[in-house]
């Protein structure tokens, strides 16, 4: 009761402190960026159009999210100049006129700058290829989508997705830009320089925006997937020494999406593409345009060579499983408050392990979680907290403990049809939207027809996990269970024991339910059994140790 009031007292105060922001009084309906990229002297220009509905009674500024190193030049509405401030990430826009609830605005922030790499993965990469030519890529769920372009950032506000996105890339004319959605056209300029012209008309956080300029090759073809009608464009866009690299990597993509669209819904963003951009940092969520900066580990593995990421590739491309996940975890369905990040990185770390499920069986499954299970902390948590920023959020809890702890509740559920159609419904209820924890709670609830809030008090909200020692013996026609159902940190977990035994060549089941403490009990078993064993609990996120006494 005490966690539960906690809860509930950290939404409130959020909930307050969100109600001030002034970002918090409209809703961004799309965004139109027309960016210019010059790489010989690393700089960026263009021009972002803001449009949005107005949700406060009066609206009269629009404070976007810009980092200060980039330069407003100016900032218009129609042909009308705009006032405004930029201070520090701030950018307070003044109104021609107060606006009322339900008005629509539009503005036009004109800006440059040179924007950064923060570090080998976040932020505005500068590179080159092997031959010298500009290799150039965006990663800012770190740093967020202001470190690069003018917006309503999903880095504080997760919550306001635009419908839609338009993405005008120009580019010196030997080189190919690649963004978000399908390409609607190329244009050719007297100066030498292209224009890519992208759409994107599904919601979409805004670090999950990108921009991608190389010499790349573009290899396209299409895919039937389930739930389709059409075929799926399904292109990638590679460096040309890696052609030949990605040929054979990628020829897992067809099975990697139709095993996530069995299980989770449909590819959710048909009128797009899917698409894989090679980039210089190692990989990123992008919707329709995935970053994939990995080794080609089956490239790797065909012609000897060292996999600088053999640790992590060991049951899969690593890069491609995770990332591509992500189109269901995060790019389709969204946490409304970062308190909740898991809906990307823990669903999106559990979809490794049905992928691995689905090619290789449920015991190398096993196998996988209980490798992920060693990540996790003693007393980690995986709500985040209400109101916190993207940053303040994100912890390595929120992948390993979060795909645990899924893998974890399929084991309590016991029934694998209403678990699947739990996290298919889950999807395809809140995709293009917004949902949390409890939203996941509800629909589990409705499909098991009973209810999970203990357990969701236990392992999302409480601390740590639970660790059974103790044995469990046959006394003539019965069982004898001593366990001892300690745990990790300050949080108490019920746990399922499943037993099997034979008696009279006839198969026994039965489920214990070990409550926290000291725990014996004794189980009537039909007839003197033989054969007697403790079944998979190591699908429950913990440390164990129960043994049959002999």
């Amino acid at each position: 009761m005490r966690q539960s009031l906690s809860c509930v007292a950290a939404v409130v105060v959020a909930a307050s402190a969100f109600a001030q922001d002034p970002r918090a009084d409209y809703d961004v309906l799309r965004y139109d960026l027309a960016l210019e990229v010059f790489p010989e002297r690393k700089e960026l220009e263009g021009a972002v159009t803001v449009e949005a509905r107005v949700l406060a009674e009066e609206l009269t500024r629009l404070r976007l999210d810009l980092k200060q190193a980039l330069e407003v030049r100016r900032v218009v509405a129609g042909d009308v100049e705009l006032t405004f401030e930029h201070e520090g990430d701030r950018l307070d826009i003044a109104l021609p006129a107060a606006r009322e609830a339900g008005d629509e605005v539009s503005v036009t922030v004109h800006y440059g700058g040179s924007p950064r790499a923060r570090g080998g993965f976040s932020g505005f990469h500068w590179a080159e290829t092997a031959d010298g030519r500009p290799w150039i890529n965006t990663s800012c769920q770190g740093p967020g989508a202001h470190s690069w372009w003018p917006c309503k950032a999903s880095f504080f506000h997760p919550e306001d997705k635009p419908e839609g996105i338009a993405m005008h890339l120009t580019v010196p004319a030997d080189l190919y830009g690649v963004s978000n959605g399908r390409l609607a056209g190329v244009r050719e300029h007297e100066d030498g320089r292209k224009t890519f012209d992208w759409v994107h008309d599904y919601p979409l956080e805004t670090y999950t925006v990108t921009l991608n300029v190389a010499p790349y090759v573009v290899v396209e073809s299409e895919l039937e997937l389930p739930g389709h009608d059409a075929p799926l464009p399904f292109v990638y866009y590679v460096l040309p020494e890696n052609a030949e690299k990605a040929a054979l990597q990628f020829q897992d993509v067809p099975r990697l999406l139709e095993i996530y669209s069995e299980a989770f819904g449909p590819f959710p963003f048909p009128r797009s593409k899917f698409g894989l951009v090679e980039t210089n940092f190692w990989g990123m969520e992008h919707s329709t345009a995935v970053a994939y900066g990995s080794s080609y580990p089956a490239w790797c593995k065909a012609n000897g060579e060292t996999d600088p990421y053999a640790s992590r590739n060991r049951y899969f491309d690593y890069i491609l499983v995770h990332e591509v996940a992500h189109e269901w975890w995060g790019n389709a369905v969204s946490a409304n408050d970062w308190g909740h990040f898991w809906v990307h990185e823990g669903f999106g770390t559990y979809a490794e392990g049905v992928y691995v499920e689905k090619t290789r069986g449920r015991e190398v499954a096993d196998e996988y979680f209980a490798s992920q299970a060693k990540t996790v902390g003693e007393r980690s948590r995986l709500f985040r907290g209400a109101g916190t920023d993207s940053s303040q959020a994100y912890s390595g809890t929120i992948y390993f403990k979060g795909a645990c702890v899924l893998n974890t509740l399929r084991h309590y559920v016991a029934n694998d049809e209403a678990w699947w159609a739990a996290l298919r419904e889950f999807n395809m209820r809140h995709r293009y939207g917004n949902a949390d924890t409890e939203d996941f709670r509800a629909v589990l609830e409705e499909k098991t027809e009973r209810s999970w809030k203990p357990f969701f008090d236990q392992w999302f909200y409480g601390e740590g996990y639970p660790k059974l020692s103790g044995t469990v013996r046959v006394d003539g026609v019965e069982l004898v269970l001593e366990i001892e159902n300690g745990a990790s940190g300050e949080t108490g977990f019920r746990v399922p024991l499943d037993l099997a035994w034979t008696v009279d060549s006839r198969p026994q089941e039965h489920r214990v339910w070990i409550e926290p403490g000291r725990f014996e009990a004794r189980v009537p078993c039909g007839g003197e059994p033989s054969d007697l064993e403790v079944r998979n609990l190591g699908r429950v996120l913990g440390r164990h140790d129960v043994r049959v006494a002999r």
